[in-house]
This record gives C-alpha cells, structure tokens and sequence, in this order.
C-alpha cells in the first residue's frame, strides 16, 4: 500500500537536499585523493599548484568570490584542468553566478564524462546558490540523469556519491532506483544516519510507519539535523492519523481546495492591483473634457464584473472558511486526544469559538438586515427652492431628477438609488439625495450647485445602478465581523475573522479603485456645468464643515453630558477657542494637500482640484446667495435636528 504521497515524498526530499545531508557537506577532504590532483596539475602546470591549493582552501572557508578567483588563475594556465573547472564551478555558484558555474562544470563534462565529473555538474545544477533558492524541477531531472550515469561508471561505491543519488531519485520520483539505492545504501553503510533516513522514507511508503519512525529517529541518533526528522515524523503522524480516523485522500482533496481557494485569492488581489494601476494611467492619459466617461467604458465595465466576481467569491468562500473553523478545532481537540492528556477548559472554549463562529457565519448568509434610508424626508413644502434648484441642476445634466431628499445630522452630501436590481438597471428606481445639515452653514448656492451637479454625474453615469452586490459584500462582512467581535470570537487565533479582515482589504481595495474613477468622471459633469472654482469652493467648503463640525459635536456632547445640560444647537457653533481653530485650520490643509492612497474612496482634494484644471466649462452664470436661504424655516429644522440627535445620544448612554 502507497502511504506517502509523491508530492509529500518530494518536499520531504527538498528539505532534506537544504537541511540535512548533501554531496557538500563540511567535512576534511581526503588527503590522498587530494595528492593525486596535485601530482597531476603538477605535470601540466607546475606553478599553478600553490594557486589551486589556496583556491581550494578558500573554498573550504565558504570565500567563493576568492576561491572563483584562484581557481582562474590556475585554469589560465591549465584551461582544461578538470578538478580546477569543477570546483570553480562550485565557487561560482555558491558567489551568484550560475551561469558561469553551470558552464564550468559542463565543460569538465564535455571533456570527459568521469564519474567525478558527471557528480560535479548534477551537483552544480541542484545547488542553491547564493539566493539559497530551491532548484527548479527540470534541473533535478537533469541532475538526475547526470548522478545515474557517474553511478553506473562507478569502479567503486562513494557513499556520498550514492547518497546525492538516492536524494536525487527520491525528488524526481524514480522511486525504483531510490528503492535500490537504499538497498545498496544498508549493505555497504549500514551507520550511516542517510542509510537510516532514506529507509525510513521508503518504509513509510510501504506503509511501514512504526518501522519507519523507528529509522528516522535512529538517523537523527546518528546525526542528522532535527529539522529534517521533524518534518519527516511529523508526516508520518499525520499518515497514522489518516489510517486510525479513516480519513483517507480526503485530506488531500481538502488541500487542493484549499490550495485553489488560495489561489482565487490571490488572483483577485493582483487583478485589483493592476486594474488600479490601468486606471491611473488611463485617468491620467484621457481627455479631462470627455465629461461622459466614454474613455473610460471598458475600464469601467471590468471594474463592474471584477467587483462581481470578488462579491461571488466571498459568499463561495463561505463554506471553505466554515471548514477549515471545524478542521482547525477538531485538530487541537485531536492533538490532546493523541498526547493522552485533555485540557478541558481549552477545549471547551475553542468548541466555543467554532460553533459560534459557525452559528454567525450561517447567519450572516440566511438573514438580511434590513435596509434603512438615514435622516428624514425633506417635503417640498419645507424648501420649494431649494427642490426647485435640484430640478434646474438635473436638467442642466440631462437626467431625470431625484424623487427624494433626505436632511441628515452629519455633513454628507451624497446620492443613491432606491429599488431592485431590475429597475435601477432599466433606469427607473427611486433617486435620493442626501443633504446633512451640518455642511450647510456658509455654503453659497453658487458652489453648491456644482457639488449638486457632481452628485447627478453619478445617476448620469449610471454609478449608482451596480453597486448594489459591493454595498451586501461590505455590509455582510462588517456586520459578521461585529457580530464575532460582540461574542468575544474575533481573535487572532479564529480562521474565520482573520479572514474577514483580509478579504475586506481585498474587497475595499477593488471597490475603491472603481469608485475612485466614478468620482473622477462625476467631477467632469460638476467642471463643465458650473466651472473649476465654484466646484472647488463647494468640495472644499464640505471637507472643512465636516472636519469642524465633528469636532464641534464632539466638544459640546462632551460638555453637556459632563454637566447634565441640554445640547446647544450644534449647528449655530463655530470654534470660539483660537488655539482649536488654528489645530482644525492645519487639519484642514493637510486633508487638501494630502496624496490619494488604495484605501480612499475618493481621489484626494489635490489630485481632483489638479485633474478639473485642465476642463473647459460651459458658460453659466453665477447666482448669489446662501443654501440656507432656500430654507422656509431654518431654525425649526436645526433645532429639531439636534433634538433628534440628543435623544439618540441618550437612549446609547
């Protein structure tokens, strides 16, 4: 019976080729052999032998570069001097030139097909090199071929000869010549602890798994390195545990899923990192006065079906996830089962953590939360102007204006689409805007209206139509990630949270990208409506009301909750202290200066005030005026505001 796996029989090989015992291990040379090469160099180039021994010497000390050096010089004078081609080969290598190395010992090769020779190049091909890089499959195949020939020119065993071949055979998957390697291996050395080793290999593959622990453990008796017989037992556990629990391939298939899974992973990261770059560079490339996207169609359809894609994966990934919670939980469970001694408490507490794990991960799946719009409708009654002026916008930019605003607490101006997938396809869902009341003090009609205009570039570009699979992905992994967080779940140690926060980078970094070129795009309407400086005013105006007025909120809920009053109306506060508006000014600034990173969902004020400077705009002319002036009743909406929003306040205490 087949235990082992070949793939598993080869990465054991790998690490034993990089840890263990290979053709270069550090030991003394043999000083006979050693004496031979002198005799011979000496016939050939007499003055060359001090220069060889030094260069050998050299090498001994690990001192390639200066080893590659001497060597050189002795094959100035001797160039087909086989030993000095060998080990400069060696030197090369081990200094970073591989090529040069590679070329070296294949010209001894070339020269004569010795056994030494043939072992030199197969070792030159599996050698790390200066990267310590593992060798590429081909090489040891090569390699392979190479040690199978010095074996067979042997006129006497080299059991590190032998050994490099038995590693070799075992890596390549030629496991009948392993098999008699090892043979010849325990009749020729029977002490040595690679003997040990690679007949331990070959019982666990016979299904011999006592026996075969029995040998690893022996090798390392004998000396070989703990970090090779670890993995080795390691796997052999992992076959016994297969055998007792009748797992059978089904742990391997449960690799390859998880492997594949990985791997979806990883692709869709490196498709949103060069989807972002070919964003940028198209942004950067294009027309600024194409004011309807139609540059960037493709670009923006990928993005559509990229995010799709990512959205359809993470519910996919679901089941993978809930998986490896159960694997990993009746893992640790199992490990105290086979050491003889069961913490209970532990074991109770990660039981826990993977059933609660899986309760809210079903959950998230079987139940929505229930979509609710912010804030309160705004009636046409309260301010027919300012409807009236939202109407005027809409059919400056050619689209069918919103059917509903709505006032927020905060300093928002934003839009979004109401209905199913099919309407907002077919262009016939519910249009709301969104206006917080917070951003509306000193905001002139005149740079408002070009923030409205940027908001309807969104509906025209039809931006809001497909966001409806990212706004579930976000919302779905947030909400479960708090639920864990409130179970006391979300530890470094749950695979399941781990994996929400990176799938929600991955996610976030997508959805940005695109909706990073959605503002770019939207921005080009507002320009060309309204003109570069009152589209400017308007975003810089937003950015400053919500940089002062969360610090305003902050402040004074802290104040009135300290001091059992009542709120101030909120939205009537400006700074007072000189100080605080100096350290909000900077703030401000520094928000404006600041570059765009792969976290923002917009560009940031400086890259889109430098994007708009180049468009040309219509020619329309200004009107006067503040926003609230298109208010009936200013002071009855602030005032109500700020009571919703202290009662709000008090019902969290």
């Amino acid at each position: 019976m087949k235990y082992f796996s070949d793939w598993l029989i080869a990465g054991l090989l790998i690490c034993f080729l990089f840890t263990g015992f290979s053709i270069a291990q550090d030991k003394e040379r043999d000083s006979a052999k050693e004496e031979k090469i002198w005799q011979e160099l000496q016939k050939n180039a007499p003055k060359a032998v001090e220069t060889f021994k030094a260069a050998t010497l050299a090498l001994d000390q690990k001192n390639y570069q200066e080893s590659a050096r001497l060597y050189a010089e002795v094959l100035k004078q001797s160039p087909n001097f086989e030993p000095a081609l060998r080990r400069s080969g060696y030197a090369l290598i081990a200094a970073g030139k591989r090529d040069e190395g590679l070329a070296m010992t294949q010209k001894a090769v070339n020269l004569n097909r010795t056994t030494d020779n043939l072992m030199g190049h197969a070792l030159a091909l599996t050698a790390p090199g200066a990267s310590n890089s593992q060798p590429p499959k081909s090489n040891l195949d090569q390699a392979f071929v190479l040690a199978k020939e010095a074996i067979q020119k042997a006129t006497e065993t080299d059991s590190d000869y032998l050994v490099f071949f038995a590693q070799l055979a075992l890596s390549t998957n030629h496991l009948d010549d392993f098999k008699s390697s090892v043979k010849t291996l325990k009749d020729k050395f029977p002490e040595l602890a690679a003997t040990h080793y690679f007949n331990g290999i070959k019982l666990a593959n016979d299904g011999e798994l006592e026996a075969a622990e029995t040998e690893i453990k022996a090798a390392e008796n004998l000396g070989l390195p703990r970090e090779a017989t670890t993995e080795i037992l390691a796997a052999i556990e992992k076959e016994k545990g297969k055998s007792y629990f009748g797992l059978g391939n089904y742990f391997f298939y449960g690799l390859y899923l998880v492997g594949a899974w990985l791997l979806g992973l990883a692709v869709l990261f490196v498709a949103g990192k060069i989807l972002s770059a070919k964003t940028l560079h198209s942004i950067e490339n294009s027309d600024p006065n194409d004011i309807t996207g139609g540059g960037q169609a493709g670009l923006r359809g990928i993005y559509k079906k990229l995010i799709a894609i990512a959205g359809i994966y993470y519910y996919l990934s679901q089941p993978i996830v809930m998986l490896l919670v159960i694997v990993a939980a009746g893992g640790i469970v199992l490990f105290f089962l086979w050491i003889g001694s069961i913490p209970v408490k532990l074991v109770l507490i990660v039981g826990f953590v993977a059933l609660a794990t899986l309760f809210y991960m079903v959950k998230s799946l079987v139940i929505r939360a229930k979509a609710e719009d912010p804030g309160r409708v705004l009636t046409e009654a309260e301010a027919p102007a300012l409807w009236a002026l939202v109407r005027e916008v809409a059919a400056a930019v050619n689209t069918r204006p919103v059917n509903e605003i709505r006032i927020t607490h905060g300093a928002e101006l934003a839009v979004y689409e109401r209905g199913g997938m099919r309407v907002k396809m077919q262009d016939k869902a519910e249009r709301i805007l969104i206006v917080g009341l917070a951003a509306l003090k000193g905001f002139h009609q005149n740079a408002f209206r070009a923030v409205l205009a940027h908001e309807y570039g969104h509906f025209s570009n039809r931006d809001t139509a497909g966001g409806d699979i990212a706004m579930h992905v976000n919302n779905d992994i947030i909400r479960l990630a708090e639920s864990m967080g409130r179970s006391g779940t979300a530890t470094v140690y749950n695979i399941a949270f781990q994996f929400l926060r990176f799938y929600h980078f991955l996610f976030r970094r997508i959805t940005h990208g695109a909706s990073r070129l959605q503002e770019i795009l939207a921005d080009r309407v507002a320009v060309y409506q309204y003109g570069a400086d009152a589209f400017r005013e308007g975003l810089a105006h937003v950015i400053r009301r919500d940089i002062e007025f969360n610090h305003i909120a902050e402040s004074e809920i802290n104040a009135a909750f300290n001091a059992g009053r009542a709120l101030q109306n909120l939205y009537e506060m400006m700074p007072q202290d000189e100080n605080i508006s100096k350290s909000l000014e900077q703030e401000y600034n520094e928000y404006l200066s600041r570059p765009t990173t792969e976290d923002d969902t917009h560009p940031s004020p400086k890259d889109r005030f430098k994007l708009i400077a180049q468009i040309k705009c219509r020619e329309t002319a200004p009107i006067d005026g503040q926003v609230w002036d298109l208010f009936r009743d200013k002071n009855a909406l602030t005032i109500e505001m700020n009571d919703l929003l202290e009662a709000r306040l008090k019902a969290m205490m």
